[in-house]
């Protein structure tokens, strides 16, 4: 008996396989146009639109911006292992809160590191937009964008805001900032520190002899002296014109400040080779002691340059610890 379908039905399954295929065609070329429309929108913004399958861990991001192929991870582990170390933590538990329904929003901010170890900084929103009956979440979508360059010039102007800007200490505010909060600390902890104020000496001489360009150079051959003779933990600052400030905290009783005074001396207290000129520079220093000389970041400054002051009263090139008034 013969089983094959008539002719006629032979050509209608060709018609209707015809049009499906147009059909197809049809949806292709639209979603084409889509894809187009959404990157031409998107075009300049930085925002890359993407979408996540929690139960499979599937990722897609439907446009690059700058980013390559390579740098978008098809799935949640390989996109989890790129996040750097110290943020995965914070952006793990604001994701998952989310997908348990206890946030309104994923939003984050972190890093992620490339193959290279170059990092970059990402903003990320996402919101779940299905769920199953139960509640658990199957599709989630949302944007994310590189914010490096903000994140860089975020950081630039607030190292601009707390440096100076010729020699790159510390500048007057930031220092007072950092000594209050290691008050604040020694205070708790018991602990002690100390304040050395450095003043260099007859720099108005050289400066005045030599001009402002070699006095500039020797202010930052005397910020890298600081530099090298602070420890871990210690910060040095420039106050200003040719007034250097550090504190020491940690071990800083009577002999451990007297010998790091000392170390500056030795590497201050002789004669320079700058720019072929030899210069003879020298400085001053005064000291303070938390807590037995004052109880905040003003006192311990103040007295530390009056122990200064002394030490150029007796003759310079020398240091001198505050010595409180008789009552």
């Amino acid at each position: 008996m013969d089983t094959q379908p008539p002719l006629h039905d032979h050509a209608a399954l060709r018609h209707e396989l015809a049009q499906l295929q147009q059909q197809l065609a049809d949806l292709q070329h639209a979603n084409g146009l889509l894809q187009e429309k959404l990157a031409a929108a998107l075009d300049g913004t930085g925002l890359c639109l993407w979408q996540g399958l929690p139960p499979s861990g599937e990722l897609q991001v439907f446009n690059l911006q700058d980013f390559k192929p390579d740098d978008m991870a098809s799935h949640f582990d390989v996109w989890y292992a790129k996040v750097h170390p110290d943020d995965r933590d914070s952006v793990l538990a604001n994701y998952l809160a989310h997908l348990r329904g206890d946030s309104d929003c994923y939003e984050a901010e972190y890093r992620t590191l490339g193959p290279d170890g170059k990092v970059t900084w990402l903003w990320d929103r996402g919101r779940v937009i299905e769920r199953a009956a139960d509640g658990a979440p199957l599709r989630i979508m949302g944007a994310h964008a590189d914010i490096t360059r903000r994140k860089e010039s975020a950081q630039a102007l607030q190292r601009m805001a707390q440096h100076d800007a010729l020699t790159g200490l510390l500048n007057r505010s930031a220092f007072y900032q950092r000594l209050s909060q290691a008050i604040a600390h020694a205070g708790r902890s018991g602990g002690s520190l100390a304040v050395l104020f450095v003043d260099l000496d007859l720099f108005k001489q050289i400066n005045d002899r030599h001009g402002h360009a070699v006095g500039d150079k020797l202010l930052q051959f005397v910020a890298q002296q600081l530099q090298q003779v602070v420890g871990d933990g210690d910060v040095a600052a420039r106050l200003g014109g040719d007034e250097f400030i550090l504190y020491l905290h940690g071990e800083a009783g009577p002999p451990a400040v007297a010998a790091v005074g000392q170390r500056l001396l030795e590497r201050l207290n002789r004669v320079q080779l700058l720019d072929g000129l030899a210069i003879d520079l020298g400085a001053s220093i005064g000291t303070s002691r938390y807590p037995d000389d004052g109880s905040n970041a003003e006192a311990l400054v103040q007295h530390a340059d009056a122990a200064m002051y002394q030490a150029k009263a007796d003759g310079r090139h020398r240091v001198r610890h505050y010595l409180r008034p008789p009552a």
